[in-house]
């Protein structure tokens, strides 16, 4: 995988920068310029990582401890979790149609939420409700507790919180697919490998630092532009499986 320093570089190379290439062995990025093209990758990153398509290198299996007497968690490894989530986080989703599944984010009345119990060899799909419903759920009660079959997913600004009906009566463990984006590439670290592929990150970024010039390539349109967006789909077109591109419903 290509590291932060590799795809400055690139960039680089794309404005005929040369000057200013980063040698190897270099772990921090102090120049002023080179902060703002770091800057671009991360915007790029950040915007393709959101595109829509849930990238396979960012779909992890995140597993929640609940504990006996606790409703709502926070999906940290300091919290009840054993993957840090973040605020870009978002729970993946099983896809029906015709040819089988895919898993992917919300996207209609068919899409099943990733998410179960394995507490037991007897494993069970947990329902996904609304933050409104489980509020509602937990206010009229009559402060029910046993296992949790419904649960609801929110972004507290930082990361993914949890909250479980009816409250849990013991120790529970519950699985679910996450969407998890990369964080932010730091200029203290150049090593850092990009997770998902590289070619439309720094092809974006390429465009982003030619607007800020005032360069044509950087507008839409632009042979840059096209040439982005052939590489975008190049690499989304690699990930894809025929369920994934099937719009019919399983019947």
């Amino acid at each position: 995988m290509a590291t932060t320093r590799e795809i400055v570089n690139r960039v680089l190379r794309g404005l005929r920068q040369f000057g200013l290439i980063i040698p190897t062995g270099t772990d921090t990025i102090t120049d002023d310029y080179l902060l703002m093209i770091l800057q671009f990758v991360n915007e790029a990153k950040e915007e393709i990582e959101e595109a829509g398509w849930p990238w396979q290198a960012l779909r992890q299996t995140v597993t929640i401890t609940l504990a006996s007497g606790t409703v709502e968690y926070d999906l940290t490894i300091a919290g009840a979790a054993d993957v840090d989530t973040n605020d870009r986080s978002q729970l993946l989703y099983e896809q029906r149609n015709q040819f089988g599944s895919s898993e992917r984010f919300y996207n209609s009345m068919s899409s099943i939420a990733q998410m179960w119990d394995v507490t037991t060899s007897d494993e069970f799909r947990v329902h996904e409700v609304t933050q409104e419903k489980m509020e509602r759920l937990h206010l009229t009660d009559d402060d029910e507790t046993g296992q949790p079959a419904q649960f609801a997913v929110y972004s507290d600004g930082d990361s993914i919180r949890m909250k479980v009906w009816p409250t849990p009566d013991q120790t529970y463990t519950l699985k679910g697919r996450f969407y998890i984006p990369q964080t932010e590439l730091l200029s203290t670290d150049t090593t850092t490998a990009l997770s998902i592929p590289q070619r439309p990150v720094w092809m974006k970024a390429l465009m982003k630092a030619n607007a800020e010039r005032g360069d044509e390539l950087g507008l839409p349109n632009s042979a840059l532009d096209r040439a982005y967006l052939d590489a975008h789909g190049a690499a989304t077109g690699k990930e894809m499986t025929p369920a994934d591109q099937t719009v019919g419903l399983e019947r």
